[in-house]
């Protein structure tokens, strides 16, 4: 897969991603960022004869329209905490790692915003005796991947009233910087 981006004449960020699928498809997903794209498939085999043709071919025309790979500087990490009551977590903090993952991928995918990177579990750095599961994000678009995030948990009950929501820049090895809490009287946050 590969992935770029431009801004357009009104200083929207907008991507295009290309991939190719197991089916033998070639999928050109394109759009503004934050909104959900559109989705063009070509059979592998046809108008191209390889899957590194085809995005060998789609990289070329887009870089032609102006598009170019996003610089790292201009990303920013998002991380959404849970609390947790013990150290490893209990089943529901294992199914909840699993399915936020799954559904905030989804979403930060399909409008051009960014993906999830990994996650952990443990204990808070500064705050001995608290627990939490962070789920770590990398957005093109900080306000945009907050927006989202809280709409997908939200919508998809996924412990939306517990969360808090922090950022710093990608290439930044200071501090997370709370953006959200479910819990407005709580303010505090820690890795």
């Amino acid at each position: 897969m590969f992935k770029l981006h431009k801004r357009d004449a009104k200083n929207n960020l907008l991507y295009v991603e290309c991939w190719t699928s197991e089916e033998k498809l070639g999928i050109v997903h394109t759009g503004k960022v934050g909104k959900d794209g559109d989705t063009e498939e070509f059979a592998i085999g046809e108008k191209f004869k390889t899957s590194s043709e085809f995005l060998n071919h789609f990289k070329n025309h887009f870089k032609k329209l102006g598009y170019v790979e996003f610089n790292e500087a201009d990303l920013t990490w998002l991380v959404v905490q849970f609390e947790m009551k013990s150290l490893k977590g209990n089943k529901r903090d294992h199914w909840l790692k699993d399915k936020v993952s799954e559904y905030l991928n989804e979403e930060l995918g399909w409008r051009g915003i960014g993906h999830i990177d990994g996650f952990d579990m443990g204990e808070q750095i500064a705050f001995k005796g608290k627990y939490a599961l962070n789920i770590f994000c990398e957005v093109y678009d900080e306000e945009k991947g907050i927006a989202a995030i809280k709409r997908c948990l939200r919508e998809y009950r996924l412990d939306y009233t517990r969360i808090k929501i922090a950022s710093r820049p990608y290439l930044s090895d200071g501090g997370f910087q709370l953006k959200y809490s479910a819990k407005k009287k709580d303010q505090t946050f820690s890795i």
